[in-house]
């Protein structure tokens, strides 16, 4: 009954960039550069593990792992939601510096709010057995991961253009 949504986004390639070292090219005064590293290190970072626990949590009712919707109602209300709740509304409140990195971060912002509505939907939709509410709830988590996923690209592309290193 349940499509299972690959939605751990891979969280470690986070954790990986704490790692990053600067590698500019040009003045060091570049704001972009400076902007791009605190961002991830500082802002996302902080971040990444709300949104790591909630994914992991319904990673592990849904797909093959699922049992039962009772399983899946309880992994929303008491875990997923609820973290990702508090994950969207931290990830508001960054406010990068740099143009290009707030287009890059709205992205992420409007992904996190699709799957948080999803997953919302989706636990309506479970509580009161509306196959059709769990579907809308399903499309937007899938919409929201989509969106996330768009983010995790641009911001690649960032750091390269911005000659930030990744190192693993």
């Amino acid at each position: 009954m349940l499509k299972r949504y690959n939605l751990i986004p891979n969280c470690w390639w986070v954790f990986h960039i704490c790692w990053i070292c600067l590698l500019m090219c040009g003045c060091p005064g570049k704001k972009i550069p400076y902007d791009v590293v605190r961002y991830v290190n500082r802002d996302i970072l902080n971040l990444s593990q709300l949104e790591a626990t909630a994914l992991q949590s319904y990673a592990s009712v849904t797909g093959e792992n699922y049992t039962t919707d009772e399983r899946v109602y309880e992994a929303l209300s008491d875990t997923v939601v609820p973290y990702y709740k508090r994950f969207t509304e931290l990830l508001r409140e960054i406010s990068p510096e740099s143009m290009e990195l707030k287009r890059i971060h709205s992205l992420y912002i409007n992904g996190a709010e699709k799957m948080h509505t999803g997953f919302k939907a989706k636990m309506v939709g479970i509580e009161k057995k509306d196959e059709n509410l769990i579907r809308i709830g399903n499309q937007q988590i899938e919409a929201g991961r989509d969106e996330t996923l768009k983010w995790r690209t641009e911001l690649g592309v960032l750091l390269q253009k911005s000659a930030v290193a990744v190192k693993k």
